[in-house]
């Protein structure tokens, strides 16, 4: 039967949605079944009224440590903001029925929310409570900061992610549910089982070369997220990223899409013990600066840190100038970029510090929520046992 279902975007997220699952090495068969009728899904075997059959595609690798065969499905030309029914596998052997709904129509002001963690490694448990936090919390999709598993190559790590448990049991229908969003991490490794356990948008056309799922970009409502690999170790490839970077922020119409996020695995700030990332900050916050990016969302250090807004470089220095802040942290009038280390979703802890930047620091397991309406955003920050660590409302 399949396993390890667990939903993305891949295309339009107001039209789209992609699975990913697993399977035997002996099943070929890649399908999905989708509708607006639970009852319907349930018992179709194939295409039926009020059920629509989506053909998929499904390959089978051999990682450093271990492979497996998975199966990819997209559903396509969906309407906006509408709830989904959907199994996918073949006949005889299809999963349990799933729900998941698009998106609002793009540039629209109608509200979501999303929620951001980063740094499971070698913890899934953790990682599964957090998720079931998320649910409960009305996420319709989440962002990762990278560092899903502790061996980006051992195929029995991504196992164990997928089939976590937290204190509800199974966190399938969740993952399958609240599409997830993946930044690469350098435990991750941007290895062959990384890339193949998800469906992600691709910055190519057919022939092309590049970047393909390593960095790309996604709108969602009326925000515009940039995801970004900063794990190389290639100036070439980093000078790749940041034409990419530049051009995509380019393309965005801030009036219909006020809303601007990035998010890479390495911090631009951080006060923990992997510390700032100096190289990677000269390289994309004169980026962030130029075309106000809201807030960027990393990982890396496992604790919690959210910045002053930032803008600029101080003189002499590669350090950030800070900005005018309101009562909370939060920017004023786009003065800056807010700067948040989501590291807390079940790799071991670090201590977390207090550096000029920082506004809010924490060792402890978290996941961020974000709501944004219109042109208002409130983000909340929660331990692992449901106490709020950080708070702010902001509105352009």
């Amino acid at each position: 039967l399949p396993s390890h279902v667990h939903a993305s975007f891949a295309g339009p997220t107001d039209s789209s949605f992609a699975v990913n699952w697993r399977s035997d090495e002996a099943t070929l068969v890649s399908l999905m079944l989708l509708g607006s009728d639970e009852a319907l899904v349930a018992s179709a075997e194939g295409e039926a009224e009020g059920v629509v059959l989506t053909r998929g595609h499904t390959a089978s690798y051999d990682g450093i440590l271990g492979g497996a065969r998975i199966h990819e499905a997209h559903a396509c030309g969906l309407e906006p903001s509408t709830r989904y029914f959907y199994k996918v596998g073949g006949p005889g052997a299809w999963s349990p029925v799933y729900e998941v709904a698009t998106g609002p129509v793009a540039a629209s002001s109608e509200s979501f929310r999303f929620a951001v963690l980063g740094d499971a490694r070698q913890e899934p448990g953790l990682f599964a409570t957090l998720q079931e936090m998320i649910a409960t919390d009305g996420a319709d999709f989440q962002v990762f900061t990278g560092d899903a598993v502790q061996t980006g190559v051992n195929q029995a790590d991504w196992d164990a992610l997928f089939e976590a448990t937290g204190p509800s049991g199974s966190i399938e229908p969740i993952l399958a549910g609240v599409p997830m969003m993946m930044s690469n991490g350098n435990h991750d490794a941007l290895a062959l089982n990384y890339l193949m356990q998800f469906a992600l948008p691709q910055e190519l056309s057919p022939g092309e070369s590049g970047a393909g799922e390593e960095w790309y970009s996604f709108d969602y409502g009326n925000a515009h997220f940039v995801v970004l690999n900063d794990t190389t170790a290639s100036s070439e490839t980093i000078d790749a990223e940041s034409a990419f970077l530049a051009e995509d922020l380019a393309a965005v119409d801030r009036d219909e899409t006020p809303w601007v996020f990035a998010m890479h695995h390495r911090p631009l700030y951080s006060c923990s013990n992997h510390g700032s990332d100096v190289d990677i900050r000269q390289a994309w916050q004169p980026i962030y600066d130029s075309f106000g990016v809201d807030i960027v969302f990393n990982g890396h250090d496992h604790n919690y840190e959210r910045s002053h807004p930032i803008r600029g470089f101080q003189s002499g220095s590669s350090d950030g100038a800070i900005a005018a802040a309101g009562p909370e942290g939060q920017p004023v009038d786009g003065s800056g970029t807010v700067y948040l280390v989501a590291g807390g979703a079940g790799a071991p802890l670090y201590g977390s510090g207090s550096c000029y930047h920082t506004r809010v620091s924490e060792s402890v397991r978290n996941y961020t929520s974000v709501a944004i309406s219109g042109r208002s955003l409130s983000l909340r920050t929660y331990r692992l046992d449901g106490s709020l660590l950080d708070s702010f409302d902001y509105t352009k």
